[in-house]
């Protein structure tokens, strides 16, 4: 294993976009919208490159926080002088500033709500530049999300801009805006421009390099944003890695086997993000409408990870965590002859954690009681059979395990909530 990792910004930058730009309704195509916008708004101003870089980093994921704590009241209230539309942005803050690396996105996220008028406490020379630009890229895209022929809508959504000007936004930004808004291209590409083909063409997004020992810092950021939409969903993952990672280390994989099981399964609920909390949190059976929502979440998880060079490793064992060996998981349909033993080693590992956890509808139940359903499963054909005998064999073992690992999560949760609602920004 090399000291050094080389993580592509432009992997990891459309791999998110795209999995947030697949949500419910109003977030929908949202992110590349706005970064296309903030991309020609900056055209028209005297910004380094660097600025530039950061500017479109963060316009990608802006609103990343939504999908934390409150974010039914954020996702369902989106106008702009909700009393939710700074949570969001601190949320998107708490989660990305873990990371060092991405300490100046976490600046710029903050702040890309603190219009002129909700933030006259607030010392404006705290906000980054870049913020400002993406408040007004962010309203043009939030305007232009119904228009079949954008170049129809084109003058009313300037003219709801311009109104602005001193009110919400920094008037030399609208202006900026202006120039770019008069260019026909500018609403094309905001329309139909791909992530991909701005990177491409138009402003190449650096590479991060980070040591080997600190890519569980970048995976843990991942953890969380997947984890804290709620306390209901707060310490799965957590719960997952730590028991798919034992059960790797008792059949006696070496280290590296089982630091990237863990990874996996920190990372195989990250499809879940296009899965609305009501439908998670739901405490009564689902509907066929909406298991089937569910059952996609897989899908979305493999090709976020698809998109990561730095997590094709990864990506099967993550994403075939509901395949089962009969042959009858989803969403791939793997079967006993295709599924690796990392992949079967993640399945028995949610298994067990969604049975021993608390869920809105029931109980956790004892590790025993978990043995029981889940002997029944590998008689059914679908969970591998020496996993689960090794799962009872060390089962005190590996369920302390689970339980350290999802204590801590828990309490780095009830932090995260802490922190979030202490201050307007």
């Amino acid at each position: 294993m090399t000291d050094l990792l080389t993580i592509s910004l432009e992997e990891l930058v459309s791999s998110l976009s795209s999995l947030m730009d697949h949500t419910i309704a109003p977030l929908r195509d949202h992110h590349r919208r706005t970064a296309i916008a903030a991309f020609h708004i900056a055209d028209q101003l005297d910004l380094t490159w660097q600025q530039r870089h950061d500017l479109i980093f963060a316009s990608a994921i802006h609103d990343i926080g939504a999908f934390s704590v409150m974010e039914q009241q954020v996702l369902h209230d989106l106008s702009f002088e909700s009393q939710y539309i700074n949570l969001h942005a601190r949320a998107a803050y708490l989660l990305l500033k873990e990371f060092s690396y991405f300490d100046t996105i976490a600046e710029i996220l903050r702040y890309h709500h603190a219009y002129l008028n909700n933030s006259t406490e607030l010392d404006r020379t705290l906000i980054p530049y870049e913020s400002l630009i993406m408040q007004v890229a962010d309203h043009a895209a939030v305007l232009s999300v119904d228009s079949l022929n954008i170049l129809d809508a084109s003058a009313a959504i300037i003219n709801e801009v311009n109104q602005q000007s001193g009110i919400m936004f920094v008037p030399e930004i609208v202006e900026a805006f202006n120039r770019a808004a008069e260019k026909e291209n500018f609403w094309l590409d905001i329309k139909n421009l791909p992530l991909s083909s701005l990177f491409k063409d138009r402003l190449k997004l650096d590479n991060l390099h980070i040591k080997s020992s600190e890519l569980m810092g970048l995976v843990n950021l991942f953890r969380r944003i997947i984890d804290f939409r709620s306390e209901v969903t707060s310490t799965h993952t957590a719960g997952v890695a730590a028991v798919s990672a034992e059960l790797a280390r008792f059949h006696g994989r070496e280290e590296e086997t089982i630091r990237k099981i863990k990874i996996a399964g920190y990372l195989h609920d990250i499809g879940k993000l296009i899965v609305p909390s009501e439908i998670l949190e739901k405490p009564s059976k689902l509907t066929p409408q909406e298991f089937n929502i569910i059952r996609t979440h897989t899908y979305f998880t493999y090709e976020f990870l698809n998109g990561m060079t730095i997590f094709k490793d990864i990506r099967d064992w993550a994403s075939q965590h509901h395949e089962r060996l009969n042959g009858r998981g989803y969403p791939f349909h793997e079967n006993d002859n295709t599924l690796p033993f990392e992949s079967r080693a993640i399945a028995v590992a949610d298994v067990f954690t969604a049975l021993t956890e608390d869920r809105p509808y029931r109980k956790g139940v004892t590790g025993k009681d978990a043995m029981l359903v889940m002997d029944v499963d590998v008689q059914k054909g679908e969970l591998d059979g020496v996993l689960v005998a090794l799962l009872g064999a060390h089962l005190d073992q590996i369920n302390q395990a689970r339980v350290i690992a999802q204590d801590a999560s828990q309490k780095e949760y009830q932090v995260f909530v802490m922190e979030l609602t202490k201050d307007q920004f």
